[in-house]
């Protein structure tokens, strides 16, 4: 009678115990359920967090279990067992592309786990006790140790995480990407071979920044440059690994931080080859291949250094990215895309590279000017891309990966683009009213097309197609954004329209975007007069860049008869 009294007496404890502490866990997963944290290693985190609630749940039955059946073998009756799972419910927050967190509520997650570390650190040392004392195993006990354990360092974890953020930049100024993925980095999905690329970049390893750009070619990882963002801002201020050839390429970095880096290695680069072009020339003369080569790269330099200096009337042009080898790469911003309330990226297609990079950055900042005009003060930063290998009238025409006629340029280049917006994102300052735009002209609208339709929701706020083939979809809302901010302008005259190479026609109702005025241009240069001065087509795409769709010009009545304008550029510039 006496076991049979002390088994039921350690019951009742153990119960009382199970219904004071199951819950322990629940404010943290009710936080994480309303999305305190979203992106980076959130998905993760809250896994682990939920399987630890299991545990901790499951071993409170289990030790309650266990000691009704010590009572019934005492001869007492069968006891009811009393349910402690939950599952908590909070707020959901709406989906979307949002990744961060909420301050307020990550402190007190931080401060939940806490406190359910230290108070289920006793729970289960009275749980063991109680189990063992009458001859049972002491496992749910040491379950709820582990599961306290666990709380604590995670508690501890985050609460250092969210001190060096604090740190690094004010809450009012956070980068959504910086808080969601210094949170937990090291659980976000393929975080390991990128972190592991990120030490050796910090510890001044060039081949590591290699990999680095070759994964983010790859377009595959869309928290790439938002990691980037996360890490630098937790770098020791000196020494930062900025002198590294290509560093200031990477996605994700401040755009200042970028054009300071690229600067540097385009002055490293401009002596180097200078020094090999003086050695080539005394040692090998009769080697006239591998002179051009090299003078062809410094003349590429010289052409960089040329389009960087300030134009009077335009903010100063930040260098984002370059490549010498092979057709080139060249990214200018024209305004600080960090800071900028709307960031333009401007793709262009056929023949357009390095070499051919003027006419490019003629209508970026002729698109800047545009803009500024009717803006309202309203700051804007427009950028050309040339991120990628276009395709070229030579004997790559014939080769399925360069041509024209063929997607797989596009392809490549969407997943560069993709990679690129992903990094304006990351290092941009939080602001409500931000928007970004991408303009695609020709065969740049099936790479703009492409990469919109690798980031759904989160290329641009509206995308522009300018003299389209075709962008491979038959649908705008197979672009993954509105199609009322798909917007398709075509020139009378421009044959490029009429191709219809991939999928469906942009510029046809049935496609479903809508259509801007561009003006009544029916003269053979059509595709490149998208951006004449003070045409139809320019101004519109400015009103459009502003937001100011109820605002768009209207071509001169058919009565009239066309006045042909000027272009602005030279057609060889323009294509």
């Amino acid at each position: 009678m006496a076991e049979y009294a002390a088994a039921l007496a350690a019951f009742q404890r153990v119960t009382a115990l199970a219904i004071e502490h199951h819950a322990a866990l629940d404010t943290a997963a009710r936080l994480m359920h309303a999305h305190a944290w979203v992106g980076g290693g959130a998905t993760a985190f809250t896994a682990d967090l939920t399987g630890h609630r299991t545990r901790l749940q499951s071993s409170l039955s289990v030790a309650m279990r266990a000691l009704g059946d010590l009572v019934v073998r005492q001869g007492g009756p069968n006891l009811t067992i009393p349910a402690v799972t939950t599952s908590p419910t909070g707020a959901s927050a709406p989906a979307g592309a949002f990744r961060g967190i909420d301050p307020h509520a990550m402190t007190t997650l931080v401060s939940a786990l806490d406190h359910a570390g230290h108070t289920l650190a006793t729970a289960g040392a009275r749980l063991g006790s109680e189990l063992t004392g009458h001859g049972l195993s002491a496992q749910p006990g040491h379950a709820l140790g582990q599961v306290a354990g666990w709380s604590v360092e995670s508690g501890r974890d985050l609460r250092r995480r969210l001190s060096r953020i604090q740190r690094s930049v004010p809450w009012g100024t956070l980068p959504a990407g910086l808080a969601a993925y210094d949170l937990f980095g090291d659980h976000a999905p393929g975080s390991g071979r990128v972190r592991r690329l990120l030490n050796q970049v910090a510890a001044g390893d060039a081949g590591a920044v290699g990999a680095l750009l070759a994964v983010q070619e790859g377009g595959q990882d869309a928290s790439l440059a938002a990691r980037v963002n996360a890490w630098w801002h937790a770098l020791p201020e000196d020494p930062r690994p900025t002198t590294l050839p290509g560093f200031g390429n990477l996605n994700g970095l401040p755009a200042a931080v970028r054009d300071q880096a690229n600067r540097h290695w385009l002055s490293a680069e401009k002596a180097r080859l200078t020094t090999q072009l003086e050695k080539a020339a005394v040692d090998h003369p009769e080697d006239l291949g591998a002179w051009e080569k090299i003078a062809n790269q410094l003349r590429r330099v010289r052409l960089i250094e040329q389009e960087l200096r300030p134009r009077p009337g335009y903010p100063g042009p930040l260098l984002l990215a370059f490549d010498l080898t092979g057709n080139g790469r060249l990214i200018i911003s024209w305004g600080d895309p960090d800071t900028a309330d709307i960031t333009v990226t401007n793709v262009s297609g056929l023949t357009s590279g390095l070499d051919a990079a003027h006419g490019d950055l003629e209508r970026a900042r002729a698109l800047w000017r545009q803009a500024a005009v009717t803006g309202g003060g309203t700051s804007t930063a427009s950028i050309t891309w040339l991120g990628y290998d276009a395709p070229q009238i030579d004997p790559g025409l014939f080769d399925p990966g360069k041509s024209v006629l063929f997607a797989a340029a596009a392809a490549k280049g969407a997943a560069a683009l993709a990679s690129f917006t992903d990094g304006l994102r990351a290092s941009h300052h939080p602001s409500s009213t931000a928007r970004a735009v991408v303009i695609g002209h020709s065969y740049g609208s099936l790479t703009s097309g492409q990469a919109a339709t690798l980031r759904p929701g989160r290329l641009a706020d509206d995308l522009i197609l300018v003299g389209s083939p075709g962008v491979g979809v038959n649908h705008a809302s197979e672009l993954g954004l509105d199609p009322n901010h798909v917007w398709v302008g075509e020139a009378g005259g421009d044959p490029v329209t009429a191709l219809g190479s991939f999928g469906a026609d942009p510029g046809d109702a049935s496609f479903g975007a809508r259509r801007f005025p561009v003006g009544r241009n029916v003269w053979t240069s059509a595709h490149s007069s998208y951006w004449d001065r003070d045409s139809v087509s320019v101004r519109n795409m400015g009103r459009l860049i502003n937001g100011q769709y109820d605002e768009l010009d209207q071509p001169e009545p058919l009565s009239k008869s066309p006045q042909l304008l000027m272009p602005e550029l030279a057609p060889e510039q323009n294509r």
